[in-house]
Formats: C-alpha cells, structure tokens, sequence
C-alpha cells in the first residue's frame, strides 16, 4: 500500500467515525504533541511496538495536515527525493 492509499483509508474512516479535523491551527499542535511523544519514546526507551505507534500518529497527523492544504504527500516526498539526489 502507498502514502496516498493510506492517506484515504484514514480519510474514509474518520468520514465514517465524523471525526475530519477542524482547522489547521488544531492539526498542527496535534503533529507537534505527537513529535514530542516520539522524542519521550526514545528518551524513556520504550518499547519498539510503543515506538512505532507513536510514529504512525506523526504520520497521521502529518497526513491530515496534507489533506487541508491539498498536498499530496507521496507526490510532494517523490519530488524532494528527486531533487535531493542532484545536490551535492
């Protein structure tokens, strides 16, 4: 499964749950919360099963943020992938 067929599997199930996010301001502090509940993952040496959930919440949050702001995510990461293999 690719970015964009998660990213409608989530949308489809927070459709059908009503729970689509608010605003952007909400959806941002959420991806921040969830970073810093990564960072607490490694600092207290969770374990790994603790470690990816707290991952896949940054992802999803990341992908709701994308929705509100019309970004593909898969596309936009296959661009920055491209450029960054010309840098130097």
């Amino acid at each position: 499964m690719n970015l964009t067929e998660l990213s409608n599997k989530q949308k489809e199930q927070m459709t059908r749950k009503n729970c689509l996010p608010k605003d952007k301001i909400e959806v941002t502090l959420h991806l921040v919360e969830e970073i810093g509940e990564v960072c607490e993952a490694i600092r207290e040496n969770q374990s790994k099963e603790d470690f990816e959930n707290e991952i896949a919440d940054v992802l999803w949050q990341l992908n709701k943020l994308c929705w509100m702001n019309n970004i593909n995510l898969e596309e936009v990461f296959l661009r920055k992938l491209e450029k960054n293999e010309h840098r130097e």
